[in-house]
């Protein structure tokens, strides 16, 4: 009777630690940069506080990547505005 138990609880652990591994190779095989914004963002609340953080990370590099070309691109017209106007 208590190798029953005993049997059972370690058939119960090892079920929940590969339910466990499953999912969190699921969530990393999924491509968030082919994803848009509105994709990322969608059902934000739905998803857990590890899938959210993941998403956010994206979302604030996109928006730091989009910011620095930006930038670039304003410094480079006034140099070439700089270089017109000499």
């Amino acid at each position: 009777m208590m190798i029953n138990s005993i049997l059972s609880l370690l058939l119960a652990g090892g079920l929940l630690t590969m339910g466990g591994c499953l999912a969190a190779m699921s969530s990393h095989g999924q491509d968030l940069d082919a994803l848009d914004d509105d994709e990322l963002l969608d059902g934000l609340g739905d998803l857990t506080p590890r899938e959210r953080r993941r998403r956010l990370a994206v979302y604030r590099r996109r928006v730091r990547d989009q910011i620095a070309e930006e930038q670039e691109m304003a410094w480079l017209r006034a140099r070439i505005k700089g270089y017109v106007g000499d």
